[in-house]
């Protein structure tokens, strides 16, 4: 009787631990992405809705690879609300986890960029990879969301644009 207690309490144990996890794909994350561009006054109800619906599409593609389909493997992907005048963000999906990266103000760059040297680090990418990545952070949060009207770095066209008179 003793031994039929341990039998059952250990299948009990292992079907508590042995949770099924769904992987995360494109359209499970969709609304969650859609939901922090209304958040962030990027779309309005109404576009948020369509968006929601399928009425409009919804795009999230890999940085590398451009990848927008099925299954989301471990990486940086980028999003927007994909209109003239938007802001661009990016998330990092690793282990059917993600974490958004908002670009939108300077303290948001300076956390993203944290968590992509992090998340680099742990996913092992060559330097290459991690200055790249980094990279597109910066460029993005300059040349798109610091100043959204005039999509460009206003520092490139009246501050100090090259480095000859630089150390």
């Amino acid at each position: 009787m003793k031994k039929m207690f341990i039998y059952s309490m250990l299948i009990f144990f292992i079907s508590c631990k042995s949770q099924v996890t769904s992987e995360q794909t494109f359209d499970s994350i969709k609304i969650k992405l859609i939901d922090f561009l209304q958040s962030k006054s990027e779309i309005d109800s109404i576009r948020a809705n369509k968006l929601r619906n399928g009425e409009h599409t919804f795009n999230l593609r890999g940085i590398f690879n451009n990848k927008h389909k099925g299954e989301l493997i471990n990486g940086l992907y980028a999003f927007s609300a994909f209109s003239s005048s938007s802001r661009g963000f990016f998330i990092i999906v690793e282990n059917n986890s993600f974490i958004i990266l908002d670009l939108s103000t300077r303290e948001g760059l300076d956390k993203s960029i944290k968590e992509v040297l992090d998340f680099a680090e742990r996913s092992k990418y060559c330097v290459t990879i991690s200055s790249e990545i980094v990279s597109r952070l910066v460029t993005v949060y300059y040349n798109k969301n610091k100043n959204i009207l005039a999509g460009i770095d206003l520092n490139c066209e009246r501050g100090i644009s090259n480095t000859d008179d630089l150390p």
